[in-house]
């Protein structure tokens, strides 16, 4: 198959997914975030940032962000002022706050209790909303869509994308 053809394989595939699963709508699986806003949940989710050492005025008004965003920005390939501007929302609404580090290190931005319920609320819209959508596939289609799923990460990450 020509490069040119799975391109435009793929562009369709893309477009069908999405819209399936509503990722181009204003918020993600009905919740208040947005699709970037729910990746960045999940990132902080996953593990607290190192912020850097900084003073109190820095604190209050969430200049000590910069290392994170920087950093996260890198990994999620957004721009980092856009990332910022998630990261004080977060911190406005009490999603995240800095603290110090158990190790002694410096302080992190971590999920809050209300940031860990809010991705757990998310996780299990996403769990909802995809099972819904394979629910009618018999167990012989679903083993063939998991095989697939594997097959195209398998070709995409030794082809280095």
């Amino acid at each position: 198959m020509p490069h040119e053809a799975l391109v435009h394989e793929i562009r369709r595939f893309n477009r069908f997914y999405t819209g399936l699963v509503g990722l181009l709508d204003e918020t993600l699986m009905q919740s208040p975030y947005t699709l970037v806003e729910a990746r960045v949940l999940f990132e902080l989710g996953r593990k607290p940032r190192p912020c850097g050492r900084a003073g109190l005025l820095a604190r209050m008004f969430h200049l000590d962000l910069a290392p994170v965003a920087s950093e996260l920005a890198g990994e999620l390939n957004l721009a980092p002022a856009y990332l910022m501007r998630v990261l004080r929302k977060f911190a406005a609404t009490g999603l995240v706050e800095m603290r110090d580090d158990p190790e002694n290190g410096p302080p992190v931005l971590a999920l809050t209790r209300r940031g860990k319920a809010a991705l757990v609320d998310l996780e299990a819209a996403t769990d909802r909303d995809l099972a819904r959508l394979t629910v009618k596939l018999e167990d012989e289609q679903a083993a063939e869509l998991s095989d697939a799923l594997k097959r195209v990460a398998r070709l995409l990450a030794a082809a280095g994308m």
